[in-house]
């Protein structure tokens, strides 16, 4: 009985075998036919997968440039030369800040108003500059090699992780009132020079800046000019005349405050946005705070790198701008800013080498 039983199961298992075994090659048989009927279509997407991958290496490589260490080779006359092939009449002989004692505007009188000259703003301008200071500190101008960053306040460096690579650099520009407190991480600690207007002045200078960085005003009306004169002489401050109220308390050190040579504004929008300078009171267009720091960076240092700059897509209606605020690109439309313009600039600058990109543009 028992063996009978046997002889009775192994025939029951080897068709059980049989059967699978003929029904995984009738799925292979499957696989491959269905495989080479749509093999052009699997190619066709290995091979976008493959371009995308290659595109997002070699922009990584394209627009990434960490700093190596302390003892890399400066390039002495590099920036010089190349900018002298974008900048018509390059040189680097204007002074980078206004000063009392040699009025540019006496040698060759300034034929443009404010932003670009300082005609018709020369007598509250005095005042001014009498209480301010001009030179750069020693410890920069004593330096063989200016190794320079100019950091934007660009969404892109949130979770950047930059901060300690942008503190390596030998000058360190920074825009506005971009926070530094509670970003180091992104965007680092170091400040060696502020750019700003009246509008874009952090209310306590001494909290995002260190002791020694130099806040640099960049004029764009004659009542700028009156609002530096009221908070640094204590007078009676003004109120009108400005988009977004000033602070009106701002405590910071005058020998600390430089006027920024409105020359750099004009180089920015006559050679960098090509905007006709003979028809100005037609054009709204003014270049940012950022692009004329850029263009400021080009006129003294050996090496220039930028992060932080670029504006998310036109179409990309919720990115924010900034990596400090939750404001999105909708804001920047009321104002005399033209993004994608100076975008094409930037990446003129970048093509010829002239800056190099920290982040990606």
């Amino acid at each position: 009985m028992e063996e009978t039983e046997e002889k009775h199961l192994v025939p029951e298992v080897t068709d059980s075998s049989r059967d699978e075994s003929k029904s995984y090659r009738t799925i292979l048989h499957l696989l491959i036919k269905m495989i080479n009927k749509s093999r052009w279509k699997i190619l066709g997407v290995l091979a976008i997968f493959l371009v995308m991958v290659w595109y997002t290496i070699s922009r990584e490589e394209s627009f990434y440039f960490p700093m190596q260490d302390d003892k890399m080779t400066c390039p002495l006359g590099e920036v010089e030369r190349k900018a002298a092939q974008l900048i018509a009449n390059y040189t680097r002989e204007r002074p980078l800040f206004l000063q009392l004692k040699d009025y540019f505007w006496v040698k060759t009188p300034s034929p443009y108003e404010l932003p670009y000259g300082t005609k018709g703003t020369e007598d509250i301008l005095l005042r001014v500059l009498a209480v301010t200071s001009y030179s750069l500190p020693e410890s920069i101008q004593s330096l063989k090699c200016r190794r320079c960053a100019v950091v934007g306040n660009g969404h892109r460096l949130r979770n950047s992780s930059m901060g300690e690579t942008i503190n390596k650099y030998d000058v360190v520009i920074r825009l506005n009132n971009a926070p530094v407190h509670g970003y180091e991480r992104d965007v680092g600690s170091k400040t060696t020079m502020r750019l700003f207007y009246p509008e874009s002045a952090h209310f306590n200078p001494q909290r995002e800046n260190n002791p020694s960085t130099l806040l640099v005003l960049v004029p764009f009306k004659a009542m700028d000019f009156q609002w530096m004169e009221t908070i640094l002489n204590d007078k009676k401050r003004v109120r009108k005349g400005f988009w977004k109220q000033p602070p009106l308390i701002w405590d910071a050190n005058p020998d600390h405050v430089r006027i920024l040579n409105p020359y750099f504004m004009e180089i920015t929008a006559a050679k960098l946005l090509n905007l006709p300078m003979k028809q100005l009171r037609r054009i709204k267009q003014k270049p940012t705070t950022g692009l004329v720091a850029i263009t400021l960076a080009l006129h003294f240092c050996d090496l220039v790198h930028i992060a932080g700059f670029g504006y998310p897509d036109s179409a990309n209606k919720k990115q924010t701008i900034h990596y400090y605020e939750q404001i999105t690109l909708k804001s920047m439309a009321a104002s005399e800013h033209n993004v994608s313009h100076e975008a094409l600039a930037i990446k003129k600058m970048l093509e010829l080498g002239l800056v190099k990109n920290l982040t990606y543009f």
